[in-house]
């Protein structure tokens, strides 16, 4: 079993969070979990998922190759759900407010975005989102556990 914390800041286990979901064992049953899953899998570069969990709709034919180009350079560092409309089990459409940090190239940036996300089948999709993106700084102290999740600290870490 994986002792790991899930990516995706539930605070959960990822074999009893994100890992079910992400190896096709079950279904999200809501919005916020596809939301939190979708994280998870840029965190760990699982671009099929990404696809597979697109609307179909919308989905392009070189998305695999964009994402799997695109996502190297990039460490997903934190997701933080700020708000939940719709999107329970009983719905069929929801949308989800969230934050997420990231490091690219030893700059740090938030990723606002209002993800909205459709039912169909049982089965949620992401249909789309408003993303913005903007520079920004952490600032950690020497003593604390590193930003990239090493659980080293930030002075034996990235602050060197």
């Amino acid at each position: 079993m994986n002792n790991k914390l899930c990516n995706c800041g539930s605070s959960k286990l990822f074999s009893l969070c994100c890992e079910p979901l992400l190896c096709d064992i079950k279904l999200p049953s809501t919005a916020e979990q596809l939301m939190r899953s979708r994280f998870t899998a840029f965190c760990i570069h699982h671009h099929q998922y990404l696809v597979d969990t697109q609307y179909p709709g919308k989905r392009t034919t070189n998305k695999f190759d964009k994402l799997q180009q695109n996502s190297e350079p990039t460490i997903w560092v934190k997701l933080t759900i700020l708000q939940t409309h719709q999107g329970q089990a009983e719905d069929n459409t929801g949308s989800v407010n969230f934050s997420a940090l990231f490091n690219e190239n030893n700059q740090f940036y938030k990723l606002n975005e209002h993800s909205t996300f459709i039912k169909e089948n049982q089965q949620w999709y992401y249909l789309d989102g408003q993303p913005t993106v903007e520079e920004t700084t952490l600032k950690l102290k020497r003593n604390e556990p590193c930003w990239c999740g090493s659980a080293i600290k930030y002075k034996s870490c990235h602050l060197k």
